[in-house]
């Protein structure tokens, strides 16, 4: 079973659940953790917006105001759930993986920004841990680093880290070796990093999976990486062609369109000539859409590859405006695109519609459960 985190800075928006959708498929996550979601009285529909998928069970945690909030979503077919423990800052869901006879505690974490708050926090996990058996993970953002080098261009709180490391001793959890960052938090301008969110497990959690692979992602609609531990491979499927309205708002397919039709112009069988017409326009737009497509995916990737480059250089030093400008831009671009995919899901979703009409799916009912 893969799990993902990842502190969200609150769940409105268009970017953020196609940003997350995005992660679960392409990790295949079978358990997902939201921090500070930044709302109370969920909408089922928007949870499924970020999980993505039609199996899904689900349980939150309010936020206090404007602050906190928790969701963890699950695949009931890799997970069942067996009990929750709600508290304001964390969300504990236990149960057992499919196939197997293996007991798992799963604790979605977002401790408060207080310190005495956050130091009670830790006592409560210790004896919520203490009180269960099975294997244990706690995933999320412990506003908490465990040393100096966890911190760059902010105040490290030498006592804080300390207790925070004899509440991980105590209650005998270990951390993967993380990779894809050093740091999981990066201020707007870049100016502080520290690494504040993480993934804790007990010994009896990394001997069942001692391969896993823990990584930190990219920062795209959020100041925080999501991270990711994996426990099994990935793979992808296939994309079919689809005609999508805003293709016709991209430079270069009028021209196409253009020069279609005066080569297709040669008088003949009306019919046969427009069904040749209708042939060559397909043909010509799937030749161009696929250069496009290309030069479109490169950029982005350039971008991201940009906006990744100047965070590891942030790592290391203080970022100079230029680099600074050339994450904002990167991060648009990046942005942009999402933008776009997303307005051929909406495409989608109406097609959808007028196939099947005013239509109690499958898929609706399980969200509405």
């Amino acid at each position: 079973m893969n799990y993902l985190a990842v502190n969200i800075r609150g769940i409105g928006g268009e970017e953020k659940p196609k940003w997350i959708s995005n992660l679960v498929k392409e990790n295949k996550i079978s358990f997902l953790c939201i921090q500070e979601v930044q709302v109370s009285n969920v909408d089922p529909i928007v949870v499924g917006r970020y999980w993505g998928k039609a199996d899904m069970e689900w349980e939150s945690v309010d936020a206090r105001g404007r602050s906190g909030g928790l969701i963890s979503v699950w695949d009931p077919g890799m997970f069942s759930k067996q009990s929750i423990v709600r508290h304001d800052s964390f969300l504990l869901i236990s149960g057992s993986l499919a196939g197997s006879n293996i007991y798992i505690n799963i604790v979605n974490v977002y401790a408060p920004c207080d310190v005495m708050r956050r130091r009670l926090l830790w006592e409560e996990l210790k004896t919520v841990k203490e009180a269960s058996s099975g294997v244990w993970i706690m995933a999320g953002d412990f506003n908490e680093v465990r040393d100096e080098q966890e911190r760059m261009n902010s105040r490290f709180d030498n006592q804080g880290a300390a207790i925070f490391n004899n509440f991980i001793a105590e209650a005998g959890l270990v951390e993967y070796q993380m990779c894809g960052y050093k740091f999981t938090y990066m201020a707007d301008d870049g100016s502080s990093l520290s690494k504040i969110d993480r993934i804790l497990v007990c010994d009896g959690f990394m001997n069942k999976w001692p391969t896993a692979k823990f990584e930190a992602l990219t920062k795209h609609a959020s100041d925080h990486s999501p991270l990711v531990l994996s426990c099994k491979n990935v793979d992808f499927g296939p994309i079919p062609f689809r005609f999508f309205n805003r293709w016709l708002e991209e430079d270069g397919i009028g021209d196409v369109i253009k020069k279609i039709m005066e080569e297709s112009m040669n008088g003949g069988n009306g019919m046969r000539e427009l069904a040749k017409l209708l042939k060559n326009l397909k043909l010509g737009i799937k030749e161009w859409r696929k250069s496009a497509k290309t030069q479109e995916e490169q950029e982005v990737q350039d971008a991201i590859k940009e906006v990744e480059r100047i965070e590891k250089v942030a790592e290391t030093r203080r970022l100079t405006e230029t680099e600074k400008e050339s994450r904002v831009t990167g991060k648009w671009k990046i942005k942009n695109y999402e933008r776009k995919k997303l307005k051929d899901l909406k495409q989608k979703a109406k097609l959808r519609w007028a196939k099947l009409g005013d239509e109690n799916s499958n898929f609706f009912h399980r969200l509405i459960n």
